[in-house]
């Protein structure tokens, strides 16, 4: 699983570069550790309009788009997603995140799927399905070192609608 910057123009696609979402210099322990004054838990939504001001404020959120590659490592198919919102509610020190996602491009390729995913065109899915993966981050509001883990409520699995 790995997160990618993607510049849209109509139903054209072309990859920029990775997104470090975690870590201490990821964009969310940087937003998080904006709001350190907040009470906890702190309940938090970021939306594509406010996701892509946090990776470069030059951006245009109405052209760019995190993607999420589910198979960064596939010989044969692709499967991106593009990310919506990522909302939580932070401890000082751990958070419980969803993504919610909706599908931009699933399937084989007749390119390398690294190929095809630095520059392609698609329509995306009319059924406008969304994706939902509970998550856990070591990291809140004041500290951590804001890497994945597994959620409180180990449910296992990822929920689409």
């Amino acid at each position: 699983m790995s997160f990618w910057l993607y510049q849209c123009e109509g139903t054209n696609y072309t990859q920029l570069g990775p997104v470090k979402l975690t870590g201490p210099d990821g964009v969310l322990a940087r937003y998080l550790t904006q709001h350190k004054d907040e009470d906890t838990p702190f309940v938090w939504s970021l939306m594509n309009k406010d996701l892509i001001p946090l990776i470069d404020p030059a951006l245009d959120p109405e052209k760019h788009l995190v993607v999420l590659d589910m198979l960064p490592e596939s010989l044969t198919e692709v499967s991106l997603h593009r990310v919506f919102a990522i909302q939580g509610s932070s401890e000082e020190d751990e958070s419980d995140v969803v993504l919610a996602c909706k599908i931009l491009f699933q399937g084989r390729v007749s390119t390398m799927p690294s190929s095809f995913k630095e520059t392609f065109s698609c329509e995306p899915p009319a059924d406008n399905r969304q994706m939902l993966e509970a998550l856990g981050l070591t990291g809140g509001t004041v500290a951590g070192r804001y890497r994945w883990t597994k959620p409180k409520m180990d449910i296992g699995a990822t929920v689409c609608t």
